[in-house]
């Protein structure tokens, strides 16, 4: 329960970045398994037309998990990676010179035979490869939100660059906590206008050593700015709910 409170604290209290072409901004992270869940089903209850990638659907006739050298282990590994939410893609490798990365101009496709931490969810899900710079090219739709797990992330930063329906360019720079290996992380990020076009970057700088994975990454809308306040109080419902069970 302590950790549901905080993360109710956290939805309640995280400043929300505006801009005259973009209207309303919130970008949310809740950390910890339990916390993580609860705002995915959130999120997931207050949007709709949603798109979800889970990367369990990539062939797995390739996979490599014998060898004794981790980083050399994968389902598949390739520069890119369409998928139904849009394009994934390594634009700048590991440059750190160090540690034992393969293929370290690739993605990977990892599950729990071959991945570090059992980074994710359950099933397979996108390995960054340590790389410095992942860009992740939203697929077009109606779409003014998105949701993801975020595993081992560690000191990750990310930068976010939208063109909105509109018209117009704007440029975000979304905070990450800086967690120990193995952490987990549900990232929620909504506008108040469609996106026209998006990218995201994961920008783990210049000559770090570090990775991440991502798992059921969600294209949605939501239907008001407002709603994400609004998923908070429900899980504030239902965390009295709980309570009141005990």
């Amino acid at each position: 329960m302590k950790i549901l409170s905080r993360t109710l604290l956290f939805l309640t209290l995280t400043g929300a970045a505006a801009s005259t072409h973009a209207g309303m901004i919130k970008f949310e992270a809740a950390y910890g398994t339990a916390a993580a869940n609860a705002a995915e089903g959130a999120f997931l209850l207050g949007s709709y037309n949603q798109t979800t990638e889970n990367f369990n659907d990539f062939d797995a006739s390739g996979k490599i998990d014998s060898n004794s050298n981790q980083q050399a282990n994968w389902v598949q590994s390739e520069t890119f990676f369409d998928t139904t939410v849009g394009r994934f893609e390594n634009t700048a490798p590991d440059s750190s010179g160090g540690g034992d990365d393969v293929n370290n101009t690739n993605l990977m496709i990892e599950d729990k035979d071959t991945g570090e931490f059992g980074r994710a969810t359950p099933g397979q899900w996108l390995d960054s490869n340590d790389a410095d710079e992942v860009t992740w090219t939203l697929a077009s739709g109606a779409y003014n939100s998105f949701g993801f797990f975020l595993s081992d992330a560690n000191d990750q930063g990310a930068r976010l660059k939208l063109q909105l329906k509109e018209g117009g360019t704007i440029e975000e720079e979304l905070k990450l906590d800086k967690k120990g290996n193995g952490n987990l992380a549900y990232i929620t990020f909504i506008s108040s206008i469609e996106f026209l076009e998006a990218t995201l970057i994961f920008n783990n700088g210049v000559g770090n050593n570090d990775g991440w994975g991502i798992d059921n990454v969600t294209l949605a809308k939501v239907p008001e700015p407002g709603t994400l306040a609004l998923l908070g109080l429900g899980l504030a419902g239902l965390s009295m709910a709980r309570r009141r069970k005990v």
